[in-house]
């Protein structure tokens, strides 16, 4: 099993010397440059929980949370500047409907993965599902808060509601399906070109 995964991106710019010592700084840049790219250095896009940071430390007074918290290396997150955040934002989402549905263990153990990590599980081991309309975006953090086995590879597919997911998470708790028929929805059930089942996994274009 492959228990956490992200994706990272980063653009160099080409570094230009004159001379023998111009060259050899060029040469030293570009080597830390290399470095950088690789994981848990630098800058990275974290293909991770959707809405982690818009949705649980955007809007007053959490916005001073959105850039440190994105800068962190997402296994290994500061987790007391952002844990006291995400346990109030999550009661926040917890009491919309009016009802509580997330007990204070589990709230708490989401808090606190939250605050300290931001990755999805993937398991290898099982089957992904109709890559069409897919059913695997948190499968087996739910799974594994609920005390079920997942059935699913987990992880977030691109034709996936992730959205939806993520709001019959934090509002209706970790039991909680986007199929149920009291579920949450945002009027946007899918994209208006799905992505291909064939890497590179692009949609075609819209309008065309």
């Amino acid at each position: 099993m492959i228990d956490r995964t992200t994706l990272g991106i980063a653009l160099l710019g080409p570094a230009l010397g004159i001379g023998c010592a111009q060259q050899a700084s060029s040469e030293d840049d570009t080597a830390q440059g290399e470095d950088a790219i690789g994981l848990r250095k630098g800058s990275v896009d974290n293909a991770a929980i959707v809405e982690s940071t818009t949705m649980m430390l955007a809007g007053v007074p959490t916005d001073s949370h959105l850039d440190p918290y994105n800068q962190e290396d997402p296994f290994a997150i500061r987790a007391a500047s952002y844990a006291p955040t995400f346990a109030h934002r999550l009661a926040e989402f917890d009491a919309y409907d009016g009802k509580k549905d997330w007990q204070e263990p589990k709230a708490a153990a989401w808090a606190a993965r939250m605050a300290s990590a931001n990755y999805l599980v993937l398991d290898t081991s099982k089957p992904c599902g109709d890559f069409g309309s897919p059913h695997t975006y948190l499968e087996i953090e739910r799974a594994r808060m609920t005390g079920k086995e997942n059935a699913t590879c987990g992880g977030r597919m691109p034709n996936e509601d992730a959205l939806d997911v993520t709001v019959n998470f934090l509002v209706r708790g970790p039991a909680a399906s986007v199929d149920d028929a009291d579920a949450i929805h945002d009027g946007v059930e899918e994209a208006t070109k799905k992505s291909a089942d064939t890497f590179p996994y692009l949609a075609e274009l819209n309008g065309l």
